[in-house]
């Protein structure tokens, strides 16, 4: 018959199908690779406020902080590859949930609003038990000490309204902050009990790093409220000689003391300068709202037209309910062997108005570098 199927033994081909499922069924199930190592840092660490709470209280294998709202534990994490040659892949896994509770015959998310939450490094040096904070002198979030002396901020996530979240964040160009014995921060801006449950997974892979060798990484600012009093951060760095591809690594979000339009819903412009010199300007924007009303149950909702809106779906400055906020890559090739001093604005921040409301930014930044590849016909020796 013209077109039929050329005969092939029954065996032969019963073969063929077994290994291509056999194949399909080992990534199914997510075989376990050597090259990969998980290192769980927090599993389902309660993150709840606790007005009480005046003096750190030691759970399990980490310590709770400021009212509640911090845990931190000091842990091992794997050293560094003593060739960059071997370099590995780092991602932080993050799951955050909502603890429920009874309310009217029905279970319900004790905090039913979105909060920000921070993965950061104590800095050597830095005090590990920072003192709680009284309540009654918090009117939000803009008002909460600022960690730049202390912490070195690694990943920035949004929860949503009321849903539980999972985020990941590539953290290769940090694998020098992220060897040896470390002291790891987690905060989440709950103010209420119950909140929620957040765990943490840092995951070490022996492939996967393509050209980076990351041998540098320093921090410059962290400061989480830059308001219209003072826009501009500085400091100064002394780069090393024998650095490749120098960058730095940004994380910015606006946001207003009142939700109102401004700084959370407008963008505003970031300038970097090095020496003086505007080097980047951009504008944090996200427009992922729509995709992640399924984390967002408890979430603020109006109807225009026949059309649903939710106040998760709205575009904000540089984040969203439920989202990782993405990090902002500057190269700065300006970055020259040597001290160069490196300034970072925000542009336009709304100042404080009658009521006493503000917009305010938060800001974080870490200058990351590689080491450089020896010539191709050294590669492989």
């Amino acid at each position: 018959m013209r077109g039929a199927m050329p005969h092939i033994p029954f065996v032969r081909i019963w073969m063929l199908v077994m290994s291509v499922l056999a194949v399909v069924s080992s990534s199914a199930v997510g075989a376990a690779r050597p090259d990969v190592h998980g290192i769980v840092v927090f599993d389902q660490v309660e993150i709840s406020f606790d007005a009480d709470l005046v003096n750190p209280q030691a759970v399990d294998n980490h310590v709770v902080l400021r009212n509640g709202q911090v845990v931190q534990r000091t842990i091992d994490l794997p050293a560094q590859p003593k060739n960059l040659r071997n370099a590995r892949r780092i991602i932080a896994h993050i799951t955050v949930e909502p603890i429920l509770n009874e309310r009217n015959g029905k279970l319900r998310p004790g905090d039913p609003w979105t909060r920000m939450g921070s993965i950061s490094l104590v800095k050597p040096g830095a005090d590990l038990m920072p003192k709680s904070i009284d309540p009654n002198t918090i009117e939000d979030d803009s008002d909460l000490p600022s960690p730049e002396d202390d912490e070195i901020e690694l990943v920035r996530f949004i929860t949503g309204f009321g849903g539980a979240a999972t985020y990941e964040q590539d953290l290769t160009t940090l694998a020098p902050l992220l060897a040896d014995t470390q002291t790891i921060r987690l905060y989440l801006s709950t103010w209420l009990d119950p909140g929620w449950r957040v765990s943490l997974t840092l995951q070490y892979i022996g492939s996967e790093a393509g050209p980076r060798r990351p041998v540098f990484a320093q921090h410059l600012f962290n400061d989480q409220s830059v308001e219209a009093a003072d826009t501009t951060l500085r400091t100064t760095v002394t780069v090393p000689h024998g650095l490749a591809t120098p960058r730095i690594r940004i994380l910015s979000t606006g946001h207003a003391t009142d939700g109102a339009d401004g700084d959370e819903f407008t963008a505003r412009t970031n300038v970097l300068r090095i020496d003086g010199k505007a080097v980047a300007m951009f504008r944090p924007w996200t427009e992922n709202g729509g995709d992640l009303r399924n984390v967002n149950p408890t979430s603020g909702r109006i109807t225009i037209e026949g059309r649903s809106l939710w106040s998760s779906d709205l575009d904000r400055a540089g984040w969203h309910p439920g989202m990782v906020v993405q990090t902002h890559m500057i190269p700065v090739p300006e970055l020259t062997p040597g001290e160069h001093t490196i300034e970072l604005s925000v542009l336009d921040i709304r100042p404080e108005d009658e009521n006493g409301e503000l917009g305010y930014w938060r800001v974080s930044a870490i200058l990351v570098a590689d080491e450089p590849w020896p010539e191709s016909s050294e590669i492989n020796e």
